[in-house]
């Protein structure tokens, strides 16, 4: 059975860096291979390798103070942290820049009559303001590269709602000092030094605005507008990281269709083969369901669209470094598509669909897991409106299941839409999907293990999406790019 070896010991967790990350991808490479697929990666292998920068903080050289109204408070390693970039010893005067949007074309520049230049920028980049459309934003307009392009010298960014409950942890300083950041090797060299507050650090530098966390984070609910400016503070920021570059690799497979117009165009199916690395402690984090499920859904999906083929070709993702922030996913679609960007005509993507919630279930970490019915589908109405049509009558014809809309709605905080490899394809206007079955008490745990997994469950669900990819493939036109306002 597929998800008994990727959730084996021996994998260790399928750690995008770890040795044996390229047993798994061989394994799937393998099973493309023998039901008929042909490589779509590099030099036509299966394999499509890509360059990776990781950092990891050295914790005794890293701190934060920031200085208000004559008065130094320092801070350590822990009560903030960051996701990569490089050494920095920085300081400089304050300003808050709202959300961090830099984007005329839309009418939205949270830099508008602010000198930045030589100076901390404060950013709330969690949410979006009202007008702005997020999946039409590039990276030139937001986060670090916007800052960067002001002339800003560091990143102070505040933490995301759902992430506070985390910060606030026993083990989350020693976790945060541990932790290994990576992004693309190329991406990773351009930026500015940027750091994530903690929540009570956070809401100490916001206080000097007359702010607080809670303010923000109702302000982002109701998309509502931020308003930036100059603070009467300064900060000083000194980053050390012990850096490598080493490569990994997205696994692509394309199966040809059978019409000779229309193979051209193609059904990407996709999921993210990666999890977490063995800790310290020999600890192994088998992701059973994040993201075995998904993954041994998609190598059911390629064998049942063999013994087949639709009329339009279809491309197999399996993405690495999803959990070190959509890396696989990012490299296939900014920096070398497998196949062109505009011939892609939806991306099915899946992320976690094994797990069930049990009857009389009070667990808090469970609340949002869904039944053995039930499964939430996520921005099927965002880009088109005719897959949203098309995926429900798909629905209603075979599988009968309880589709849910919960994390689809723009307002909720989780903002699911943005956090795994399916926005890396929304954001360039392919229409999408995303199946999943909620966060669960063994979510990101040692626990989410095979034995768990609810196989009626993971199977329905792997035949919607197959009947739903059998349709698109097999139209007689392109989905229309018809939705309005639901970005």
């Amino acid at each position: 059975m597929h998800l008994d070896f990727l959730a084996s010991k021996e994998l260790g967790g399928r750690y995008t860096l770890a040795p044996n990350f390229a047993v798994s991808a061989r394994y799937l490479a393998a099973h493309l291979k023998a039901y008929g697929f042909h490589g779509a990666g590099t030099n036509g292998d299966f394999l499509q390798f890509f360059d990776v920068a990781s950092s990891k903080p050295d914790a005794a050289k890293s701190s934060l103070s920031y200085i208000v109204n004559g008065q130094t408070s320092s801070y350590k390693y822990g009560d903030f942290f960051t996701s990569g970039g490089a050494d920095a010893d920085v300081q400089g005067q304050m300003v808050f820049v709202g959300y961090g949007i830099s984007a005329p074309s839309q009418k939205h520049d949270d830099y508008s009559g602010l000198d930045v230049k030589g100076k901390i920028v404060v950013i709330d980049g969690n949410g979006i303001p009202e007008g702005v459309d997020s999946s039409k934003l590039t990276d030139e307009e937001r986060g670090q590269k916007a800052a960067r392009a002001h002339g800003a010298v560091g990143i102070l960014a505040v933490p995301p709602q759902r992430m506070v409950n985390f910060f606030k942890s026993k083990d989350f300083k020693e976790r945060v000092a541990e932790r290994e950041s990576v992004g693309l090797a190329k991406n990773d060299e351009a930026g500015i030094p940027a750091v994530v507050l903690g929540p009570d650090l956070a809401d100490k530098i916001l206080a000097s605005m007359g702010l607080d966390l809670k303010t923000l984070y109702e302000t982002e609910k109701v998309h509502g507008q931020l308003t930036p400016k100059v603070l009467e503070t300064s900060a000083h920021v000194v980053l050390a990281l012990q850096r490598t570059k080493t490569v990994t690799q997205n696994v692509a497979g394309i199966l040809d269709g059978s019409d000779p117009e229309l193979k051209k165009e193609y059904v990407v199916f996709s999921a993210h083969y990666d999890h977490l690395e063995t800790n310290a402690k020999g600890q192994i984090f088998p992701g059973a369901d994040d993201d075995g499920s998904g993954t041994t859904a998609v190598l059911a999906i390629a064998h049942a669209m063999s013994l087949n083929r639709p009329k339009r070709s279809v491309l197999v993702m399996f993405h690495a470094g999803e959990e070190l922030g959509l890396l696989g996913s990012q490299y296939n679609t900014d920096v070398s598509p497998a196949v062109p960007l505009d011939k892609m005509v939806v991306d099915l993507n899946i992320d976690m669909i094994g797990r069930s919630k049990p009857k009389g279930d009070t667990e808090k970490a469970d609340e949002h897991l869904t039944d053995s019915n039930t499964v939430y589908l996520v921005g099927s109405n965002r880009i088109s409106q005719e897959l949203h049509k098309l995926s429900e009558e798909t629905n209603a014809d075979y599988q009968k299941l309880d589709l849910n809309y919960y994390y689809n709605d723009p307002a909720n905080p989780e903002r699911i839409y943005y956090r795994s490899d399916h926005w890396n394809y929304a954001k360039h206007g392919i229409p999408i999907i995303f199946y999943f079955d909620g966060v669960h008490v063994d979510y990101h745990k040692p626990t989410d293990t095979v034995e768990k997994i609810d196989f009626t469950k993971l199977a329905s669900i792997t035949r919607l999406v197959f009947e739903t990819g059998w349709r698109i493939a097999n139209l007689d036109h392109r989905l229309a790019n018809d939705a309005k306002g639901t970005k």
